[in-house]
């Protein structure tokens, strides 16, 4: 503990502070404040080395030795200086804080990791936002029915590799949470949410990527639909969002004909795309005559790993 939490609990300190000798108060220009003897006498002794040398090497001998002899009095002048300051109490002396406002505590907010790495959670399961609403329903400190769940998130902050188990965890820790609301309140409304995404996190690994938008341009450049530009070569853009963990990612476009026959398909590999991201690809698709239509289809690696893009 700092050496100024006595002149913090003690009431009268700042009277203590004001009553301190006009003197000592009128030479913190010279020293700073927080001086102490040591780094005041090492500021002399290179102020004086400075001196010494710049007389020695650039005046003539008798000007330079009677120079140098002038300094070294004022270096001792400045240690007799130093010892009264000393003997004053003026070094090392405690300085009363600025303000006598206590520091503000930090938020509770167990939900963060301490002492370990936190690795980014994926939009779908970065439960953050909840938690903070939570935690202001209850005046900023969470009910011991979420001991379990915030127990299991910071788990499932701190590792990779088995998160989906980890979720599942998450999810059943949930229904004591969910049992302190009624139904329709807000803490019901937040339950609901976390539990419809955990779902969506552990069972359907495909549905967290998707294609937000899909766009074709003929040769002028003009956006048009796929079926009013058969037999042309055609640009596609496909806006891909990633709401789950990083994965390799490839955009399948297929073409079909009135009957719902597909008669042409062309592969667009996006590469990793990590939490949270959204990519934009472009790529050239020939559409036959009779091309009514168009549909999109997402394929996911096993081994989320980067693919070059061609």
């Amino acid at each position: 503990m700092s050496d100024r939490t006595p002149l913090v609990e003690r009431p009268d300190a700042s009277t203590d502070v004001e009553a301190e000798p006009t003197f000592l108060k009128a030479i913190e220009f010279v020293t700073g404040e927080d001086a102490n003897l040591g780094s005041f006498l090492l500021v002399v002794a290179i102020v004086t080395a400075v001196f010494i040398a710049l007389f020695q090497f650039t005046l003539p001998a008798p000007a330079s030795n009677l120079l140098t002899v002038g300094v070294l009095f004022v270096t001792a002048l400045s240690a007799v200086f130093a010892a009264l300051l000393d003997r004053l109490g003026y070094f090392g002396r405690s300085v009363a804080p600025t303000t006598d406002e206590p520091d503000a505590e930090p938020a509770a907010t167990p939900w963060v990791p301490v002492g370990k790495a936190s690795a980014p959670l994926p939009p779908l399961i970065n439960f953050d936002a909840e938690l903070r609403a939570y935690a202001e329903l209850y005046d900023g400190e969470l009910p011991a029915a979420f001991d379990a769940f915030v127990s299991d998130y910071v788990r499932l902050k701190t590792n990779t590799r088995n998160r989906r188990t980890i979720a599942s965890d998450l999810r059943a820790d949930l229904n004591a949470v969910g049992a302190l609301f009624e139904r329709g309140s807000e803490g019901d409304r937040l339950y609901e949410d976390i539990s419809r995404r955990l779902f969506r996190y552990i069972g359907n690994r495909d549905g967290h990527v998707t294609v937000d938008r899909v766009a074709f341009y003929d040769v002028t450049g003009t956006q048009t639909d796929v079926g009013a530009a058969t037999n042309e070569l055609v640009r596609v853009e496909l806006t891909v969002s990633n709401e789950g963990e990083a994965a390799d990612v490839s955009v399948v476009v297929d073409l079909y004909d009135a009957d719902g026959v597909p008669v042409a398909r062309r592969v667009c590999p996006a590469g990793v795309v990590s939490p949270g991201a959204t990519k934009t690809l472009e790529t050239d698709v020939y559409v036959p005559p009779e091309v009514e239509r168009a549909e999109t289809t997402v394929l996911l690696s096993d081994a989320p790993a980067p693919v070059e893009r061609t």
